[in-house]
């Protein structure tokens, strides 16, 4: 995977919400796509305050290598990741939530949920 797939699938992502969750249009332009190389573990963040979603390429590449090692190992979908991350983005600008420990967490589930919907139509088993 390298920087043009990821913003391609950053561009897919948007036009999936645009379409669908039609209430999050006026922040889906929102945020910057800024991809990183970090040791920690995450594949992507969101930051509201800065406007921008962080992609890790490092964790990411961490991922598929395990997917090719392991057999049983889901399948990394950098779109539905990405859908995942930006649902959580507009649903907290939506309804002008604070960023707190609590509802990151309602946020989390509401799109992890969603994430793994469609991963199922892809073929895909959930997502951890």
């Amino acid at each position: 995977m390298d920087k043009e797939q990821i913003q391609a699938a950053f561009e897919k992502a948007k036009e999936w919400l645009k379409e669908n969750i039609p209430v999050f249009a006026p922040f889906i332009e929102e945020p910057k796509l800024e991809i990183v190389e970090a040791d920690d573990g995450w594949d992507i963040k969101r930051f509201i305050s800065q406007r921008k979603i962080e992609v890790n390429l490092k964790r990411i590449l961490w991922h598929l290598e395990r997917q090719a090692l392991i057999k049983h190992c889901p399948k990394y979908d950098i779109e539905t990741a990405l859908i995942h991350d930006f649902f959580e983005y507009c649903y907290i600008r939506l309804w002008n939530y604070p960023e707190d420990p609590t509802i990151n967490w309602i946020a989390h589930q509401r799109a992890k949920i969603l994430e793994n919907i469609l991963r199922r139509k892809k073929g895909l088993t959930d997502w951890i």
